[in-house]
């Protein structure tokens, strides 16, 4: 009996001693595996998960620190240009263009929170904005939006990729690469995420754009390939807006352009020309000094500003695919596109 007893007592002590270290543990363990941000372990995921494109023979990808950000910090809307993020963004576009059809930018709809870029929506009463489509004007309640550039530049060879939601609203949410001048660009996403299908809405939100443009700006001339591979529909997503993705394009040359989501390959650009049913990189001959289609062409050869925004575009606009009060007032949440990083390598010798 005694025997008994004092074994009851050193399993009762031994549980006892144990046990506040091993909820600790758990505790521990629950906290790092529960949150997506906010541990170093995760802050440095952004970094090493592996580029799925190759840098190419004796070749390794080498982390661009000063164009790179993974947004753990806070920068609450400033009414005025401003620059944030270390330096590296501003809180509006590169010109002083403030956006597309019904769009207005507006600084103070640049915020960074909670570990994430949040560019918000608002709308201010009886403000209205003029614009063209087509041959018509429009005259629509605008929309105030917001619109982030880098404050230095990226050029081929060069690997950009994001973690982005897009917004659930009758906007284009937008993580983009344009040249100074206008005239060259690369669309890295381009998402119409509104889950709903009204004024024909449906078709667009449940496919990813993939393109860039070339252009003329006098007399303005716009090149944008428009085959059946620069609207990709993704397996897991229902709506272009239904989760997170991870979305890159690898810039490898003036005439040779890779597209992920999700680490997976989904469109090679790799010709000047049009070949087969796949639009080129520049067929009608727009990076050509003399505008013609000739030996002369550049292709996307210029250096370009990384832009993060969203945009009721003309087209769109015209169309009535636009949010309305009471979906921005209702559901605030919806309109705001939200990126987790943005990450930038080159190609550098082993």
């Amino acid at each position: 009996m005694l025997k008994n007893l004092v074994f009851i007592l050193i399993i009762t002590l031994g549980l006892a001693c144990s046990s506040p270290a091993k909820r600790n543990s758990n505790t521990v363990a629950s906290k790092s595996m529960a949150s997506e941000k906010g541990t170093s372990n995760i802050k440095e995921t952004w970094k090493t998960i592996p580029v799925p494109a190759s840098a190419g023979d004796g070749m390794i990808w080498q982390f661009q620190s000063d164009v790179s950000d993974n947004f753990e910090y806070e920068f609450s809307g400033d009414p005025n240009l401003a620059v944030f993020g270390n330096g590296k963004w501003t809180n509006f576009y590169h010109n002083n263009w403030d956006g597309p059809g019904a769009t207005i930018w507006t600084h103070e709809n640049v915020t960074v929170s909670e570990g994430n870029l949040r560019l918000i929506t608002t709308r201010e009463p009886g403000e209205m904005k003029t614009y063209t489509s087509g041959s018509g004007t429009h005259t629509d309640k605008a929309t105030r939006l917001g619109c982030v550039t880098s404050t230095k530049r990226v050029k081929y060879p060069v690997y950009v990729e994001t973690r982005v939601k897009a917004a659930n609203a009758f906007f284009a949410s937008d993580i983009w690469m344009l040249s100074p001048d206008d005239t060259q660009e690369i669309d890295i996403l381009e998402a119409y995420g509104a889950q709903n299908p009204r004024n024909g809405q449906q078709w667009f939100s449940e496919k990813f754009h993939i393109s860039h443009h070339v252009f003329i700006r006098k007399p303005f001339q716009d090149f944008q390939p428009k085959d059946a591979t620069t609207w990709q529909k993704i397996d897991g997503y229902p709506f272009v807006s239904s989760d997170w993705v991870r979305i890159g394009v690898y810039w490898k040359s003036p005439t040779y352009l890779e597209y992920y989501i999700n680490g997976n390959l989904i469109k090679v650009m790799d010709a000047l020309n049009t070949v087969g049913d796949k639009d080129g990189i520049d067929p009608l001959g727009y990076t050509s000094p003399n505008q013609t289609a000739d030996n002369t062409r550049t292709g996307l050869n210029k250096e370009m500003d990384i832009i993060i925004n969203a945009e009721v575009q003309n087209w769109n606009a015209a169309a009535g695919r636009f949010p309305t009060d009471e979906e921005i007032a209702n559901f605030p949440e919806d309109h705001v596109l939200k990126i987790d990083w943005i990450r930038v390598f080159k190609p550098v010798n082993r």
